[in-house]
């Protein structure tokens, strides 16, 4: 099947920010009946700096409406950096780190801020901040990033990112009234990253459940470790990546919804000044949102049901197939998801005839993804044991004009940018005894 050329690396399903740079998720929160998304952002240039908030809004976690910039950072030396947003007395409230330069600025680099809004749309910032205006102890290099959340106890309890003597940590705080906050002690300490960034707690069923974001030597993404608070220190019982691939970053959960909801900046800072989409414009873009949930005491992921919303047409209509095979795909564009079940392993590419590809292979309890061939960019390897084996495996596979991301047995995830020419239209699988192969065009939410 001929190739098609792949016009523009614009997603066609993902939130992006049309002009300029964006990078980690803000302020998730479900708001009077609509899904608020933060985001950091620089609306002058698709590059890292002078960061504001971006800001926009869903009915239903799949559609997207931009809205006014949230939070602007005073001048260029400054910038408005990660936090998150709450519900106060009817009112949204936004906690954040505002950053100075300190090349070019006297005092803290980093303190905490807070600003509130009766719409959602305009914010107006507390005339006393900062509401922390300094570390608690000294030493401290990193000091951002406040996740907010209630405590059992009603009040407000807030974590922050940080790092001191080579090692990341975790900071609890405590507060009545969102202003007068209170230092409680080192919740968590993760020696394999200098600093930890973009904290996030929550607890599902019964389990406290740290996520963060940090540099490794090996690796970088959003980790988490799961298991219970016990005097203000978190006592792991489990530990590993929210996310297998490469490029997922700075996830984030929403305030305010029953599901434990999660989204993440889909890029990498190792090649963010490299990135392809800068010709057009703009850089980052956000992973699709999914559902973190508990089972056997062990932390899963999977899509939400709404993205189910976007299918709007059969490419392949569900059918059992044995052995190997292949597939011609009548589409256009990257635009569209593969669902593919199979007893025991599998072997599924996707290509063009241009040797661009993407190769997924279960072997055993060894997932490969490999994306070294995808594009304009090369890719990655990505090896990984699944722990959980099971007779019958289900792979879901989301391809947009630059990313891909994985799910298997609604339990793993692995998202990675990809930098196509051309389509991927040719579908190839090796499924042993017996398969089940469906494929689904997908909307372009942004028509």
């Amino acid at each position: 099947m001929k190739a098609l050329k792949s016009n523009s690396l614009k997603p066609n399903y993902h939130f992006f920010p049309i002009t300029g740079w964006m990078n980690d998720p803000n302020g998730l929160i479900y708001w009077k009946g609509k899904y608020h998304m933060f985001y950091q952002y620089n609306p002058k240039k698709p590059k890292w700096g002078n960061i504001h908030w971006g800001h926009a809004v869903s009915d239903d976690l799949v559609h997207w409406k931009h809205l006014p910039i949230a939070l602007y950072p005073k001048n260029e030396t400054h910038s408005a950096f990660s936090g998150s947003a709450v519900e106060k007395d009817g009112r949204m409230i936004l906690v954040y780190t505002y950053y100075r330069d300190p090349q070019y600025n006297i005092g803290e680099k980093e303190i905490q801020c807070i600003a509130a809004s009766n719409d959602g749309i305009n914010f107006k910032e507390y005339e006393k901040n900062p509401v922390i205006a300094s570390p608690p102890e000294d030493g401290i290099y990193a000091f951002r990033d406040p996740k907010v959340r209630r405590s059992t106890d009603g009040r407000w309890e807030m974590v922050l990112g940080s790092g001191k003597d080579g090692i990341g940590r975790v900071l609890l705080y405590r507060s009545s009234d969102l202003i007068n906050w209170r230092y409680e002690k080192t919740l968590f300490e993760y020696e394999q990253a200098k600093e930890c960034e973009c904290p996030d707690l929550v607890t599902m069923n019964g389990k406290d459940v740290l996520i963060f974001s940090g540099y490794t030597p090996e690796v970088l993404g959003s980790f988490y470790s799961l298991g219970k608070i016990e005097e203000g220190r978190l006592v792991e019982e489990r530990s590993g990546m929210l996310d297998w691939g490469y490029d997922y970053y700075a996830a984030q959960t929403f305030f305010g919804t029953n599901r434990t909801i999660v989204i993440a900046w889909m890029q990498n800072w190792l090649q963010s000044d490299s990135s392809s989409t800068q010709k057009e414009g703009w850089n980052g873009m956000m992973a699709l949102p999914r559902e973190l949930y508990i089972a056997n005491n062990v932390l899963k992921v999977k899509p939400v049901k709404e993205l189910e919303a976007l299918r709007s047409g059969a490419l392949i209509t569900e059918r059992e197939l044995t052995g190997k095979g292949s597939f011609d795909l009548e589409v256009e564009k990257n635009s569209y998801e593969v669902s593919y079940k199979s007893h025991g392993g599998f072997d599924l590419k996707l290509y063009n005839t241009e040797n661009e590809s993407v190769e997924i292979t279960l072997n055993g309890n060894l997932l490969e993804v490999n994306t070294k061939n995808s594009g304009i960019v090369e890719g990655a390897k990505r090896r990984l044991n699944i722990n959980e084996r099971r007779e019958e495996n289900h792979l879901r596979v989301f391809v947009d004009s630059s990313s891909i991301e994985i799910f298997l047995n609604e339990s793993v995830a692995l998202s990675f940018r990809v930098y196509p020419r051309y389509v991927y239209n040719q579908l190839e699988f090796d499924g042993g005894t017996i398969s089940i192969l469906s494929a689904y065009t997908l909307k372009n939410i942004w028509l």
